[in-house]
């Protein structure tokens, strides 16, 4: 140590380092002043100076009358350089413009400005009831959103009482999940699904949900078992709590049984097709459990009353006309395609690893040198997760750049990951 530094910087960093060890995690309480005088054998006025250096430096923050806490990150990402392998979504240049154009064109012919009317808060009825044959879900519980993001705030305002301290994540997990809720309580997930044992540590009279990603999870592209999820299933009906099952991918597993077939009455199922269209295309479904259904519909009223009607009305004949399901089908033959080009060339750098298992529009890797770039073009793993033990994780999405660009980019990578020893 130091001798110049001063007492309150040393008691300062000490906390600093435990924070970034996982040993407090965000949401999580400092133990308070009186007990860190004591531990580090200095005035309370010497650790309350400290305290003010973290606070300055963001790391935490005051509760008035509880105490401090860790903070949760503000993270603000460096922009990619010339290869983007941040953005998850699919590319513009896989969804066939020229039959959306033909469905707007013949909404307007026919339906002149009643195209642009509004919808009922729940959706437009029509739609509802193509979605619900499509994915073989009850339609009188289906409720048309704007995306994936808002069915999880939806949820938010639902279940608002303490939900930080009553909601359960799967480990690593979305990032806008744990930005939203605040997340503190986490399961550690195993290659077919979350760790039941550890699973079972972790349920208790407080927990009312838990958050998972079953089928084509992010970041990892795993997919639970149907073992795993029937034990998912018979907990949740066991313990009381609610599963917020975030179909993300779906699509590129069909036929595999889901948690809302299983639990359908302990089950909020939500879907996004901003993935499996387009990033703009600001609409997705979530099922609700009837007792949940009126609480729902509205916390949805109270958010925006409803979704664009115009973009529903064109996603009805989209699927309707069975242009999805052929988009769908050329997506995956894309993703496979660039998946197995992507996985060849990581296979080449030695100090990478990843699961051949995956599935989805990333690759979640392992580097065992820890490689830190000033500007990482991918997702680093701590975005997923509190856990140290994910800073050596990152994940490559590869469905978004057009395909010269995807081709250069994997002489980027093999150079990037094979080369660079920092």
């Amino acid at each position: 140590m130091n001798s110049k530094t001063p007492l309150y910087q040393t008691i300062a960093d000490a906390i600093k380092a435990r924070i970034d060890a996982g040993e407090y995690k965000p949401g999580e309480k400092i133990p308070p002043i009186r007990q860190l005088t004591q531990s580090f054998g200095v005035t309370k006025a010497t650790v309350h100076k400290a305290f003010e250096r973290l606070k300055h430096q963001g790391l935490i923050e005051n509760k008035v009358g509880s105490g401090s806490y860790v903070r949760f990150p503000d993270k603000i990402h460096p922009v990619p350089g010339a290869f983007d392998f941040r953005t998850d979504y699919l590319g513009e240049h896989y969804f066939p413009y020229q039959q959306p154009q033909a469905i707007f064109n013949a909404l307007f012919d026919v339906e002149k400005a009643r195209a642009l009317a509004p919808t009922p808060v729940e959706g437009d009825p029509e739609l509802r009831q193509v979605l619900s044959r499509h994915y073989h879900l009850p339609a009188e519980r289906t409720l048309i959103i704007s995306g994936a993001q808002q069915g999880l705030d939806l949820v938010s305002k639902v279940f608002a009482a303490k939900i930080s301290e009553s909601i359960l994540f799967e480990d690593p997990t979305y990032p806008g999940a744990i930005g939203l809720f605040r997340a503190r309580h986490f399961v550690p997930l195993e290659k077919d699904g979350p760790d039941l044992e550890q699973l079972d540590r972790r349920l208790s009279d407080r927990i009312r949900l838990f958050y998972t990603m079953p089928s084509v999870h992010n970041p990892t592209g795993i997919s639970y078992s149907v073992e795993k999820k029937q034990a998912v299933a018979r907990r949740a009906q066991r313990h009381g709590f609610f599963i917020i099952e975030d179909d993300y991918l779906g699509e590129l597993k069909p036929g595999a049984p889901r948690l809302v077939d299983m639990a359908p009455d302990r089950t909020i199922h939500i879907k996004s097709f901003a993935q499996t269209t387009l990033a703009g295309i600001r609409l997705g479904l979530m099922v609700v459990p009837e007792d949940l259904l009126a609480r729902f519909v509205f916390a949805k009223y109270s958010s925006d009353i409803a979704s664009s009607g115009l973009l529903q009305k064109f996603m009805r004949e989209f699927f309707k006309q069975g242009l999805y399901g052929r988009h769908i089908e050329k997506v995956r033959k894309q993703v496979n395609r660039r998946r197995s080009r992507l996985q060849a060339v990581i296979a080449q750098c030695p100090d990478c690893a990843f699961d051949p298992g995956q599935s989805g529009y990333s690759l979640w890797l392992r580097n065992a040198n820890h490689l830190q770039l000033a500007k990482p073009p991918w997702c680093q793993g701590e975005e997923f997760s509190f856990a140290p033990a994910f800073k050596s994780f990152f994940r490559l999405a590869f469905m978004h750049m057009q395909d010269e660009v995807f081709d250069q980019s994997l002489a980027y990578l093999h150079k990037c990951l094979g080369g660079a020893k920092e």
